[in-house]
Order: C-alpha cells, then structure tokens, then sequence
C-alpha cells in the first residue's frame, strides 16, 4: 500500500514541506500528518489535506477521507486511528466487518513495511558470513574454551637429535591408553544457538508472519479491499439530505457555514445546538441562542456575528423582547421594515410611551396602530384610576381591594395589547 496526500495549491507557504510527488509510504504519511498537525497547531493555521491509501500493484482505490489539520485532534497522530475515525464518523454506510478487515489488511500492511528495517547492520553481516560459499558451517563465532586452552599449551619439547632413544613397540594396553587421552581432549559438540538462529532467519520469519495477517484479513471476498471503487465519499447533498450534518462538516469543512444555515431553517434547534458543539462558530452561537429565545445572548453574540440582514431582523427583536426599543429602532433604520415598525410602536404603546409610538406612526399612517394608542391610552388612564381608589384610606377595605385587582387587571391588558 500506498498513500497520497493533496493539499491546496494556495495553501500557507509553510506547507511547501509537502512533497511535490505527494506518494508516500504508510509510515512516511503518518509521520507527514503528525509533524504537519503539530506545525499547524503552533503557527495557529488549518490546512485541509485529501488522503487516499492505495494498493501498490494496480494503483487500485482503497480508502479516501478529507482531514483538517491544526484541530489538535489525538488521531491525527496514528495512521489506524485515522482511518477508524474516518469509520465511525463519515463512511457509516460500510459495515462494521469490512471496517475492520480493511483495518486487519491496514495493520498488516504497516508490519510488513517496517519488517526490513528491523534487521541491524551486524546481524546481517552475520547472516552473510552464514552464508557465504566454502565456510566451514560447524564453526562458531565463539571460541571454544577447550580449543583455546589447547591453542595456548606449548608444544612437547622435542628430544635432541643425540638424546633420542629407540622406543619400544606399543602394545594394545598402551594404544587403548592414547586413544582414551586424546578423545578427552577433543572439543565437545554444544548445543544449538537459538538466538543466533532466530538473528539469522528473523527476516523471513516476520514477512511470513505479515503474510500470514494478511491473508487472515482479506478472508471472505472483501468487497471493501478489493473493490475498484471503495468507500467512496458521501457527496455534499446527500449527506445533508439525510441529515447527516456533523458527518457533512467533518468531510466538507469549508461547506460548515452553510450547513449551520441550513440548520437553522430547515434543523431542529437540538440538531443544531450538536452542530455548534462540534464546530463551533460565533454566527453558530448567535443563531442558537435566537433559536433558544435567549434574547440577551443574542444580544451579545451580535458583537462577534456576520449580521446579515436576517440577523439584523432577529437583533432587532431580542430588542424588542427585552423592551430596548429606541435600540431596536436604531436597528431598523438599517432595515426600513414597516414591519417592524409597528412592532417597535406597538412596544412603545405597551409601555405607555404613547408619544413615541405616535411618532412613528406618522410615518406609517397606520389606522390599527392609531386605533391600539387610543386603546393604550384609556387602558393607562384606567390604571391610574384604581390605583388611587387603592390608596385611599377613606374607601373600606373590600373597595381597595377591588380596586387594586383593578388596576392589575388593566396594567396586563396594556402590556399585552397588539399580542
């Protein structure tokens, strides 16, 4: 297996690092994503990078994810965590058993990548002396202790040529006698060298082992693995379609600000609050906290928020809701919204600012606001008036009472007219 890695040909210089053939081994690309992670994470920048793993021998697609880096995410570290990640978060519509074997197959490949780097120079200068033509193969790098005890003894001091005396002929009890002595001093056979045997055959025993792995995994037709077209990429709509929107922003990170629009037109405010928690943005909190009716929050998430004119419009009513209405008609200068308008004169007339709200509708001309001043109006008069009966000291105690039900009574009707 290999991998490629695609970036944007506009992307921040410092990622120039990035080789211009983009094909890296499996531990050549895990070690590009985790230094480039890290790089980005320090320099405060984001790059989104395309990864696509393929099998050496036909170039065939196997694996394909879009990753962002300078999240801080732990899994950018680690090739396999990567891909289980891609798994579980994106591509849901493979089953979890051709997951794993393609993460078995993963894994194997990786073993099997590294296998011949796990060969020391001196082990394999001692596997080449093993095998190397003529070599006397019952020889040890060792010395034998016996041999070298024998190598160091001098030899037998020989005779002068005058000293030499005739010896007798040897008899069979002397002959038995010599050939006991110089067995004692041949060199004992040892045992076996595991080690060394293991040192000597360690490379084709961990390729048979990766070999082994991964024909376990690609057992039972793997249509994953070996399919031309593997995995491929949920497009954009479909992914939104069936609301998938956090799988939609982890594969289309430049698409996040449209599908937080389309979250909240056509989402939940449970889908979108789970939106903003995974990538979080401050239009994201400006909208949600409209969508929770949390108007002083929409209030103060304004100051950071793109304020498109829909945003405008909701700023305008969380001002309206909290009774800012000179703020509210700040705003819709902006907007020029009739609409919105009455509603500010409508607030005016709740809270008996029936001058302001008289103001406004000379511009507006409109009879149901003239027709709600009039209302508001004997409403606060009416109010007024049963509160005074209410403190008069000289009316019995069930008329003051009634008096103040009264003036309750009307203060509610006032402030929710035109509601």
């Amino acid at each position: 297996m290999y991998v490629l890695l695609k970036r944007s040909r506009f992307a921040w210089p410092f990622f120039s690092k990035f080789s211009k053939v983009r094909r890296y081994s499996l531990h050549e690309a895990e070690k590009t994503i985790r230094e480039t992670n890290h790089a980005c994470l320090d320099n405060h920048k984001k790059l989104v990078v395309e990864i696509s793993i393929h099998n050496e021998s036909d170039d065939e697609l196997l694996f394909r994810d879009v990753i962002e880096l300078g999240t801080g995410e732990a899994y950018l570290g680690n090739l396999l965590a990567l891909v289980q990640h891609t798994f579980r978060e994106v591509l849901d519509n493979v089953s979890s058993e051709d997951a794993q074997r393609f993460i078995v197959s993963l894994q194997s490949a990786l073993v099997a990548e590294a296998a011949p780097v796990l060969l020391t120079d001196k082990e394999s200068t001692e596997a080449a002396m093993d095998e190397a033509p003529g070599q006397d193969q019952s020889s040890s790098s060792e010395p034998n202790p016996s041999a070298s005890h024998d190598a160091q003894e001098p030899p037998d001091p020989q005779p002068e040529p005058s000293t030499v005396r005739p010896q007798p002929a040897p008899t069979r009890e002397s002959m038995q006698n010599r050939r006991t002595v110089e067995k004692k001093r041949q060199p004992t056979r040892q045992a076996p060298d595991l080690g060394a045997l293991f040192s000597k055959y360690k490379r084709a025993l961990i390729v048979f082992g990766a070999a082994v792995l991964l024909v376990v995994g690609a057992v039972g037709s793997y249509r994953f693995f070996f399919s031309p077209k593997a995995a491929p990429q949920p497009s954009y709509q479909t992914l939104v379609r069936n609301e998938k929107y956090l799988q939609a922003g982890q594969a289309y990170p430049e698409k996040r600000a449209a599908i937080e629009a389309v979250l909240v037109t056509d989402g939940t405010t449970s889908d979108l609050a789970k939106f903003q928690s995974k990538y979080p943005s401050a239009n994201g909190k400006f909208d949600l906290a409209y969508a929770r009716k949390k108007y002083q929050a929409v209030i103060s998430a304004s100051q950071k928020a793109t304020m498109s004119r829909v945003r405008k419009s909701k700023l305008a009513v969380a001002y309206l809701k909290t009774k800012q209405f000179e703020q509210a008609e700040i705003v819709n200068r902006d907007l020029n919204d009739q609409d919105l308008q009455s509603l500010i004169a409508i607030g005016y007339i709740q809270t008996g600012q029936f001058d302001q709200a008289k103001r406004l509708n000379a511009e507006l001309k409109n009879k149901t606001i003239d027709q709600a001043i009039q209302t508001g109006e004997t409403y606060q008069k009416a109010v007024a008036h049963f509160q005074a009966i209410a403190k008069d000291t000289s009316k019995s105690a069930a008329e003051r009472a009634q008096a103040k039900a009264s003036a309750a009574s009307f203060q509610h009707q006032l402030e929710t007219l035109g509601e």
